[in-house]
């Protein structure tokens, strides 16, 4: 029997420098910049957990990663991959599956006007407030898929008013076909057309059908991610990640 682990990348395997434990002394580089600096790095824990998994499973990244940003993740990855929240899948071989590529298309050309109207929603509040916020529409593929706003120079404070002056009330008016991601470092507004459950349903169900019975196991660490983890057999979350303090932290004594 194959298993299979759908893995969040971000905050679940590595993390910026400034986020990881200040008790673990030993921090290895793996994701880097575009002009080649390290920016995330494993501790020597999350690197002795990538080991486990990657001797003992297939792994697909399951992230929000677009192509660029994967690439310059320095893991060996040699299966399939699902990136952009679940926009994209890309075969063993790096091209994007065509079947799924098809589908988002439709998804995602119906979305566009929202995400375009979204988007000067945000930009007008952070002109009239003059707030430290960037907002743009993420595209990869040449496919628009969804909306992430960054505040800037550390104010975090005003990404908290944006999304609860303009971004929350959007939602809540178009609940039914978007969602609100937010974590510690942005907030990203996805249709509901778009996400990493859909992918990870649709890959399990392939390879069922190639393989038979599979263990899948999902891991991740944010509220969002729950979804996808939700849909195989074992969920897997670091402590005191935002998943973990939102199920299970208050079981402990």
């Amino acid at each position: 029997m194959k298993t299979l682990v759908f893995l969040d990348l971000d905050n679940t395997l590595f993390q910026t420098r400034q986020k990881c434990p200040t008790k673990d002394a030993l921090q290895f580089p793996v994701a880097y910049l575009r002009d080649g600096s390290a920016h995330s790095f494993m501790t020597a824990k999350q690197r002795q957990f990538w080991q486990l998994l990657n001797a003992n499973a297939t792994i697909i990244p399951t992230t929000a990663r677009d192509l660029d940003a994967l690439q310059r993740v320095q893991l060996p990855f040699h299966s399939w991959s699902i990136i952009d929240h679940g926009g994209v899948i890309l075969n063993p071989a790096g091209i994007a599956d065509v079947y799924w590529h098809d589908h988002m298309v439709a998804a995602s050309q119906a979305a566009q006007p929202d995400l375009i109207e979204l988007l000067a929603v945000i930009n007008t509040e952070i002109a009239q407030h003059n707030l430290a916020a960037r907002a743009q529409i993420v595209e990869d593929f040449n496919l628009p898929f969804y909306v992430v706003v960054k505040y800037l120079n550390g104010k975090i404070a005003d990404l908290d008013r944006l999304q609860q002056d303009a971004v929350q009330p959007w939602v809540i008016a178009h609940a039914t076909n978007y969602q609100l991601h937010r974590n510690a470092n942005n907030l990203s507004v996805l249709p509901r057309t778009i996400s990493k459950e859909h992918a990870v349903r649709y890959l399990i169900k392939r390879f069922s059908n190639e393989w038979g019975d599979l263990l899948t196991i999902g891991i991740g660490d944010s509220v969002s991610d729950g979804a996808f983890m939700a849909a195989c057999d074992y969920a897997i979350t670091p402590s005191d990640s935002q998943l973990f303090n939102a199920t299970l932290n208050h079981l402990s004594l």
